[in-house]
């Protein structure tokens, strides 16, 4: 942290002298001052709150956090840090616990809505709370889209009234021109908040033993070990992450619980490679991926054909009716999925049945409400895959191997909590003989050191995290096991729109307290030196973010979607990224902050 301190501390006394005599802030502590503003309304100043930002158990993670801590302090605003363990965590922000957190996002599939409908209401990922405590009340939000062809305009709307309708008219829209433009202003309407903060654009950062042949990994974070060859097939132990929060396909929503319901369940399709190493979706339970029959209401039929003898991994028949029961049950209400809203797409969604049928044990017909270009990597996603209904009634079944009854290349034979799980191959997989690997121990711990050690000493084959510190170094000792992969996600920064920011004294309320927030929280985003996070920290190639939907995601014409976000001149996104802004971007970051608080100055 020596090297972050001093960069902050030449910044501080650049904007130290670009501020004598402009600085505005109080002298007096005790007495709060005010502000006139154009228009209205005058702004009452006080101190600035203590915020507390909370992290799950990594080095990165916690380096960081030390340096958004940092950034504050040179301006005087108080952060706190708190290092949760990685379930706890999940569940604080899930909750909406915490004031300020860090967080991440990994596509679901290649289509830049995954970025986008998380952040509905009813949204199990939607972490930020949007449409949920008091900000459902909250009516703010205008949406027009009138220019676009919808007799749809809203005034000062609530965000269920505005944001969930422009999602929902996302998905119905079939003109995918229009549809990808109704899109960048959806990313519009989150970036207005400042409630998301981003970072960096991710990186897959990873070590493989030069023995192992075969692995492959999904742009979506997925790592796949069932065709890997290493010694002479009987097990390979890797290291993903700690202990996952389920392995319930419907349940999970983290990449290292989907990591391992890959190997443990077949949906009706597949991540795949093809003979030259690239990815594809392949059939998997199904006999093809057939297309759509597009009928006169705009909806669309799916027939698929099961492929013959599938079995569950205790021998019983695997039918249509195991997907329909399961497709169900994770769109449903009553299990309140965090990936249930994924079933929108599908016609019966919000109902109490899902357009979906088995015609007989081997046919399943499925209808969507309009047609999709990502329905295929649906298929290929955890919460498509089949459960059995009897399996699950034990509402423990996905914490035991005894009771964890699946599908796919492999069964759980063993799960130490906090210290493994062992996978073995599953003899009655359809495709059996193509998994090549017979054994998977996956070890379970995030302390990044146990974990390079035990890669370095040849005990781990793969590991998906190594120290930060250590990662100068590791380039240059395994440049041939230290892997830097593309991968289409984005770390960022997010805020609890329902807690606010503002001095304890302030003046505002309702919508005037939100605009005010927003500014404070946009303002603290300009604060962070992202080229100095990726290069300094984070030192895994990633590359400063200035819009939530991550690289990698791209529209029609093939242009990439963040270049084209934020409708500014001169830059991608919704602030300037270069190294050459930062001084611009903390002086304006400084003029805000100090219409609102009274102890903001450059130190």
């Amino acid at each position: 942290m020596k090297k972050v301190l001093s960069l902050i501390v030449a910044i501080a006394l650049l904007l130290t002298c670009c501020l004598v005599g402009c600085n505005t802030t109080n002298n007096n502590d005790n007495k709060p001052a005010a502000t006139a503003e154009p228009g209205d309304v005058t702004i009452v100043k006080g101190a600035a709150p203590t915020i507390k930002y909370i992290y799950n158990t990594s080095e990165g993670h916690k380096a960081i956090a030390e340096y958004i801590q940092a950034a504050l302090a040179n301006v005087g605003l108080t952060m706190n840090l708190e290092n949760q363990e990685w379930n706890t965590f999940l569940n604080t922000r899930k909750d909406g616990n915490y004031n300020v957190a860090r967080n991440g996002w990994v596509a679901d599939y290649t289509d830049p809505i995954c970025f986008i409908d998380m952040w509905t209401s009813n949204s199990g990922n939607n972490d930020i709370q949007f449409g949920k405590g008091e900000h459902a009340n909250l009516k703010m939000y205008n949406l027009d889209l009138t220019p676009y062809g919808y007799d749809i305009k809203v005034t000062n709307g609530t965000w269920a009234e505005t944001y969930d309708v422009l999602v929902a008219t996302i998905k119905g829209c079939v003109d995918n021109v229009k549809r990808y433009e109704l899109m960048h202003l959806a990313e519009d309407m989150l970036m207005d908040t400042g409630c998301i903060v981003p970072v960096y654009y991710y990186t897959d950062l990873l070590m493989i033993s030069k023995e192992v042949k075969g692995f492959y990994s999904s742009p979506l974070g997925y790592k796949y070990f069932n065709k890997t060859t290493y010694k002479d097939n009987s097990s390979i132990s890797v290291c993903i992450a700690s202990e996952p929060d389920t392995i319930d396909p419907a349940l999970n929503s983290a990449v290292d619980g989907a990591t391992l319901c890959a190997h443990l369940f077949a949906g009706l399709a597949k991540w795949d490679i093809d003979a030259d190493g690239n990815l594809k979706i392949s059939p998997d339970c199904v006999e093809s991926l057939v297309e759509g029959v597009v009928g006169e209401d705009g909806k669309v039929t799916y027939t698929y054909t099961l492929k013959e003898g599938l079995k569950w991994s205790d021998g019983q028949d695997l039918k249509a009716s195991d997907f329909v029961f399961a497709w169900n049950r994770a769109a449903s209400e009553v299990l309140g999925a965090d990936y249930g809203y994924m079933f929108e797409v599908v016609d019966g969604y919000g109902t109490d049945k899902l357009n979906v049928e088995a015609v007989d044990d081997r046919t399943l017909k499925v209808v969507l409400s309009s047609a999709i270009s990502y329905w295929d990597e649906l298929l290929a996603f955890p919460t498509y895959f089949p459960v059995r209904e009897d399996v699950v009634g034990n509402e423990a079944w996905a914490t035991n191997p005894a009771t964890y009854i699946c599908n796919g290349p492999y069964t759980m034979t063993k799960w130490d909590h906090d210290s493994q799980i062992v996978l073995t191959k599953n003899a009655n997989y359809h495709d059996a003989a193509n998994v090549t690997m017979n054994e998977i121990k996956f070890f379970l711990s995030s302390d990044t050191n146990t974990i390079y050690t035990n890669f370095v000493n040849g005990s781990w084959q793969m590991i998906d995290d190594v120290p930060t510190n250590e990662i100068e170094n590791i380039k240059k000792t395994y440049p041939d096991e230290f892997k830097i992969n593309g991968q289409i996600g984005t770390y960022y920064v997010c805020f609890n729109i329902n807690k606010s920011l503002l001095p304890s004294n302030t003046n505002l309320t309702g919508v005037e307290a939100e605009k005010a927030n927003q500014e404070i929280r946009k303002a603290i985003g300009l604060l962070l030196d992202r080229n100095y996070i990726c290069e300094s920290i984070a030192q895994g190639g990633q590359v400063p973010a200035s819009s939530f939907v991550a690289m990698g995601m791209t529209n029609p014409d093939h242009t990439e979607f963040y270049k084209t976000a934020g409708h500014n001149e001169g830059y991608y996104g919704y602030y300037d990224v270069s190294k050459e802004a930062y001084t611009s971007n903390a002086l304006a970051a400084l003029e805000i902050l100090q219409k609102y608080y009274t102890d903001v100055k450059a130190k």
